[in-house]
């Protein structure tokens, strides 16, 4: 997995999603499908800078979050005082009690390289789910993005953020690898003096999925989806997946693609 948003990147990030994501929106996506299957207890997978934290703790839900770069975390624990946050891994975690619903926000799932990433994080999901427990999660949908890249060699985003406009150059490269694998090389810049000026560089290996793949691979660890969601976000055409964790037993007589 790569190191994401580490140091200057991680307040980049912070930055420019302010512009990007609505995330009086996100929450309220999001939390409305973890009432309508009675959650009351849910881990954010991917919690970045806290900007949904915040809106879960000020609506007093029992939230923890799990992310992957210290850098975001410090920026989080600083926006969410009361908060729970963890460093770890998807691929690899223990809470100290199960939740009842698990969400992976933010196309995190694109981190994901290779098949062992994929299955070792939905085992570590299913471990830290309560019976019954809700999965939540988005992907970026193979089949829309990759020929969209293919007409958009560059793709440029915009935002400004308290008062400071800034611009990411985008330049993807698919790869002939097994899975559907993307390099993303990006540029930062600010606006200074009427002039950009670049402020960082970043290089992230990623992937994106077809539905069939999300639907085998949530089928062969346990979980039954219950809802498939057609989301257009700020960039990307994505699915959002609501799946339910299944015992072994139950999963025997179940057909993946009925």
């Amino acid at each position: 997995m790569t190191h994401l948003y580490d140091g200057q990147m991680a307040a980049i990030f912070d930055a420019m999603y302010q512009t990007f994501i609505d995330y009086d929106e996100e929450y309220q996506f999001y939390n409305s499908l973890i009432q309508e299957y009675h959650c009351k207890t849910i881990l954010e997978i991917g919690s970045g800078t806290g900007n949904l934290a915040k809106r879960f703790q000020e609506n007093h839900q029992e939230y923890i979050g799990l992310d992957y770069s210290q850098s975001m975390i410090a920026i989080a624990k600083k926006r969410n005082e009361n908060c729970i946050f963890i460093h770890g891994d998807m691929r690899e975690f223990e809470l100290e009690k199960p939740v009842d619903s698990i969400i992976i926000t933010g196309r995190s799932t694109s981190y994901l390289i290779s098949n062992d990433d994929v299955n070792s994080t939905f085992d570590s999901i299913y471990k830290n789910l309560n019976k019954d427990g809700i999965l939540i999660f988005d992907f970026i949908d193979a089949n829309r993005f990759i020929p969209f890249l293919k007409e958009n060699e560059v793709i440029i985003h915009e935002a400004e953020y308290e008062e400071i406009k800034y611009y990411r150059n985008s330049n993807w490269k698919t790869t002939l690898s097994d899975n559907f694998m993307l390099e993303w090389t990006a540029q930062y810049y600010t606006m200074k003096d009427g002039e950009k000026e670049i402020i960082a560089d970043d290089f992230s290996t990623v992937r994106v999925f077809t539905l069939n793949e999300i639907q085998l691979f949530l089928y062969l660890n346990n979980f039954e989806i219950i809802k498939i969601i057609d989301r257009k976000t700020y960039a990307y055409d994505t699915y959002v997946i609501v799946a339910k964790k299944l015992s072994p037993f139950q999963n025997k007589s179940l057909n993946v693609f009925k």
